[in-house]
């Protein structure tokens, strides 16, 4: 019999069941990135970017699987950055659990500010700032009170998701198999080929392409997170992982199909959600207004996500060292949560307006363009830490949930991740974003280096 609320050895309650674990899966991969950041990357790729999220799906679910033989060989740690910090070395540790941190901060922010931009669909005079403040504030009650609310409340607007986009897709398929038309004209196949062709934009516009479909994946690896309230992680982690690719052809390939073959490409908006235009071409009475509700939902839940992460990956860094700074963000509250660590990220997350103020309509797309760099760095450090894991833990050890094909397509995975950070530096673009994330990865080595001397 499972024990419902047994500690882990950090802390943590296990409260979360299988059916929240699933929930937690899949909306950590239906957020902001495939309801509004599609707009940008079919404006960029054309309808190519169907084949770029099948390539992008198909590494993260390796990646997945990796990650996973890591979580199943040692579930008595907190997060990947233990593992990081095991097997790459205390400071390599210090410099990612930072940096991912950070990067859960940014998403957090990139939510926050769509949730203006969805808001000012029906409320287009109110400031878009509002609406995300607003929303961090109540979320981080919620998540201050147990893991358990975090959880419900994930596996309620978890479901909200995925019910509108299978009901979004079987209505597209309607329309195609009955010959039914919308404001753009008939829903066929033809409009895959039509403006340009497949790939519309060529080869530049395809590889232009790929940055907002990596935005589009990441919280994928949140599941990982989930591990030490897991109430049975051995199997709810492990099915998790391997339904993911039915995950990747539902929920993004299907999805964004039926975007195209309603809305030519040339014509998908990337100022608001395709599946709110999408909709609203159909000509169903308050389409609109019912898919806007859903996206609002659907970034209200991811921001729920990464708050929930940023704050235990703080605590996580911070457990058991030594410093006020650690000691104050390394240890649970009465509630058994990570209470100041969340207070923090909240915080942190509330300071998006500035950068709308600063850059201006701009926001979402810079600040999901340092996402995507940041987790593309932590995700290259990953990979090297399953591969020094195989490396450094005898057979014997292994797991039944292994990598498949090691280490031939861990190389792979890590030479698609290092290529993809050479092409966000390449394109002027993403050129910025890049930057910044690598430099931050340099202050953070800098400061492990002075951090090291202090407590020598």
């Amino acid at each position: 019999m499972v024990e419902k609320k047994s500690n882990t050895n950090s802390g943590y309650k296990r409260t979360l069941s299988n059916a929240h674990i699933q929930l937690i899966a899949l909306g950590g991969t239906i957020g902001t990135g495939l309801f509004l950041g599609v707009g940008d990357s079919i404006h960029r790729a054309g309808p190519s970017v169907i084949l770029i999220y099948i390539i992008v799906g198909t590494f993260l679910f390796l990646l997945m699987r990796a990650l996973g033989e890591l979580i199943m060989s040692d579930l008595s740690k907190h997060t990947y950055i233990d593992f990081i910090e095991k097997y790459l070395g205390k400071n390599i540790g210090f410099i990612t659990g930072y940096l991912y941190w950070l990067s859960w901060i940014t998403l957090g922010m990139a939510e926050t500010t769509a949730l203006g931009i969805y808001f000012q669909y029906w409320f287009p005079s109110l400031k878009p700032w509002i609406p995300g403040l607003i929303t961090i504030v109540i979320l981080l009650g919620i998540n201050l009170i147990s893991a358990k609310v975090f959880g419900n409340l994930e596996f309620s607007f978890s479901i909200i998701k995925i019910v509108t986009i299978i009901a979004f897709v079987i209505l597209v398929a309607y329309l195609l198999i009955t010959g039914g038309k919308t404001t753009f004209g008939p829903v066929t196949f033809a409009t895959l080929n039509d403006h340009g062709g497949f790939f519309a934009r060529g080869g530049k516009g395809f590889l232009q392409g790929f940055q907002m479909v990596i935005f589009s994946f990441i919280g994928v690896e949140l599941i990982g997170l989930t591990a030490a309230e897991a109430q049975n992680p051995k199997v709810t982690l492990r099915n998790a992982i391997n339904q993911l690719p039915v995950r990747i052809i539902l929920f993004y390939v299907l999805a964004i199909l039926a975007i195209l073959l309603v809305i030519p490409w040339s014509k998908v908006s990337t100022n608001s959600s395709p599946f709110v235009q999408a909709l609203g071409a159909t000509g169903m009475r308050n389409a609109s207004s019912i898919i806007n509700f859903v996206v609002i939902s659907a970034a209200v839940s991811s921001t729920n996500s990464f708050l929930y992460s940023a704050g235990r990956l703080l605590f996580s860094v911070t457990y058991d060292k030594k410093g006020k700074w650690n000691q104050t963000f390394g240890h649970l509250s009465k509630r058994q949560l990570p209470q100041n660590g969340l207070i923090l990220s909240a915080i942190l997350m509330g300071l998006a307006p500035i950068i709308t103020l600063i850059i201006g309509d701009q926001a979402f797309n810079f600040i999901s363009s340092v996402a995507t760099s940041m987790f593309l760095i932590i995700w290259c450090l990953m990979i090297l830490t399953h591969m020094s894991y195989r490396r450094k833990t005898d057979e014997s050890e292994f797991h039944d949930f292994q990598m498949p094909g090691f280490p031939y397509l861990d190389y792979l995975i890590l030479a698609f991740f290092v290529i993809l950070i050479i092409l966000l530096l390449i394109l002027p673009s993403y050129r910025i974003p890049m930057i910044s994330a690598i430099l931050t990865f340099v202050i953070l080595y800098i400061i492990s280096k002075i951090w090291d001397k202090e407590n020598a």
